[in-house]
């Protein structure tokens, strides 16, 4: 036969629930089973510990909970023992899974927050939000609005975030989606905040943990949800404040992602930049083997009114050389700058208040990049963090992205998640590139805060790419030459002065918000 026994559970039945279980249960077991009766036992002090857990997760005090015992007389022990185990399974999922509840439900709520209306200026206090954490989840509210606005490079927000997503995936181990289909349409990003970025953060979370990256799932979970620090999260934000930033001050310093409007300011500036050639007006590149018209390409000078730009390739200096492998590509050092230039044209109109914090460019995160054998361009590389770039030029360790890359069954195999600075030695040659110098590292990241200020103090984060090249000269330091500027730029993983960097993030999107209040 079979008992079945409800309860109306409160917080305070757990004695009621427990001994009422025990004594409907045990009666109906032989007495000679004393494995069946201990089993019994676990299962009914089991099945109420998780009911009153449950109701003390209720704020309206009890909580109805259904509890059915199903006790037969000659069941056997190893179903009980089973079932007991099921329970105490729930009861420590309940109890692990907890804290990530929490952390869930203050992300939900931020959003909705946001969406519903809410002023940045009120997100702190009533959200109990840091300045960063404000941000982050501000900009990330504020993209449903943000796809429909232009953008300072292509037509639409949307249509850059189609553009620069394709090629990056889902790290997943097995198939790499890209990420570009939560940015085809606003509902589609508004599923990947609800839905696809916390599902993301709760397996990665649990997968660091297995793997030993983390010390606890459930502060993982927390920071990338309400603080990110990987780097594609990182790098969305700085694209969010960027749009947004061009949109409220209409600032002409965004034209400088043009990369030939770019050279044109540099030499003009005199500040050192790649070479380009006058001659030849028209440059014609064939196939060696491509016939009937196919395989030839012609580019047109643009200083003669092309769209191409003609340059001799640079070669990498003697002591960057010993430091890459043979036949390695031209390998550059990231340095990302910020600047508050935007806030003094977003006070002068009325939005925000005067900046608090020096106005000059400052250096946030140096991280050389360090090409692999045979690639064409570091884009193929480790990416090695300059931890003290603005005053040491010793390397620490480095990281890799790649898995973020792996489009289709190429992930297959790869790491869900890697952990930053995991690679203190070159892939390619072995040499342990932590402690090593890079020469003129701290002159770099130096010369890239003077062209910030110089050439486009309106742009709030800008990531310089500068090549370390052979002296003309023949002195021993390298010349230091910038390639291009990023205005939608990533850490590459690299130390971030994050004091600095949450600063400046709150006090352009205080601004911003004001400005969007107003114009809407």
């Amino acid at each position: 036969e079979t008992a079945t026994v409800s309860f109306f559970v409160s917080p305070f039945d757990l004695r009621r629930v427990a001994s009422q279980s025990l004594r409907r249960a045990m009666p109906m077991v032989p007495r000679k089973a004393g494995r069946v009766r201990s089993a019994t036992c676990g299962l009914a002090l089991a099945v109420a510990v998780i009911a009153a857990a449950s109701s003390l997760l209720s704020r309206g005090g009890a909580a109805a909970f259904a509890l059915a015992v199903p006790v037969l007389g000659d069941v056997q022990p190893m179903v009980l023992v089973g079932v007991a185990a099921l329970g105490a399974v729930a009861l420590i999922l309940c109890i692990a899974l907890l804290p990530m509840l929490v952390s869930l439900l203050r992300y939900w709520r931020a959003l909705f927050f946001f969406w519903c209306g809410g002023r940045y200026a009120d997100a702190g206090a009533r959200l109990g939000l840091s300045k960063y954490s404000r941000a982050h989840i501000y900009s990330l509210a504020s993209v449903p609005w943000l796809m429909r606005q232009p953008h300072y490079r292509t037509g639409t927000f949307q249509q850059d975030m189609l553009t620069n997503l394709r090629n990056v995936v889902m790290p997943t181990g097995i198939y790499g989606v890209p990420l570009s289909v939560f940015a085809r349409s606003r509902l589609h990003a508004v599923f990947a905040a609800l839905v696809v970025i916390p599902v993301a953060a709760f397996m990665g979370s649990w997968w660091r943990k297995w793997h030993g990256l983390e010390h606890s799932a459930a502060e993982c979970f927390w920071r990338s949800l309400l603080a990110p620090t990987d780097w594609f999260q990182l790098w969305r934000l700085n694209c969010r404040l960027a749009s947004m930033t061009a949109l409220a001050t209409k600032s002409k310093d965004f034209e400088l992602e043009d990369k030939w409007t770019f050279i044109k300011t540099c030499m003009e500036k005199q500040i050192p930049v790649t070479p380009v050639m006058d001659k030849p007006v028209t440059l014609i590149a064939k196939d060696v083997l491509e016939e009937g018209g196919m395989g030839i390409h012609v580019l047109k000078n643009v200083l003669h009114g092309g769209r191409w730009i003609l340059q001799e390739k640079l070669d990498n200096c003697e002591a960057v050389q010993q430091l890459l492998p043979p036949n390695a590509p031209l390998s550059t050092m990231r340095v990302l700058t910020g600047s508050r230039g935007a806030l003094v044209d977003l006070a002068a109109a009325g939005f925000g208040g005067v900046a608090t914090s020096p106005t000059k460019a400052q250096a946030l995160a140096t991280v050389w990049r360090a090409g692999r054998k045979g690639a064409n361009t570091d884009h193929s590389c480790i990416m090695v963090n300059v931890p003290e770039g603005k005053t040491s030029e010793i390397l620490g360790t480095a990281s890799s992205s790649a898995h973020w890359y792996a489009a289709g069954w190429k992930s297959l195999g790869m790491p869900v998640s890697t952990k930053d600075g995991s690679i203190s030695a070159h892939p390619d040659t072995g040499l342990e590139l932590k402690g090593k110098r890079l020469p003129s590292a701290s002159a770099a990241a130096q010369l890239c805060e003077r062209a910030h200020d110089a050439m486009m103090p309106g742009v709030p984060l800008a990531g310089w790419d500068v090549a370390f090249c052979p002296s003309k000269n023949g002195g021993t330091e390298p010349e230091l030459i910038l390639l291009e500027a990023n205005l939608s730029c990533n850490f590459f993983r690299g130390t971030v002065a994050w004091d600095a960097y949450a600063d400046l993030l709150d006090e352009h999107f205080l601004a911003i918000d004001a400005w969007r209040r107003q114009s809407e």
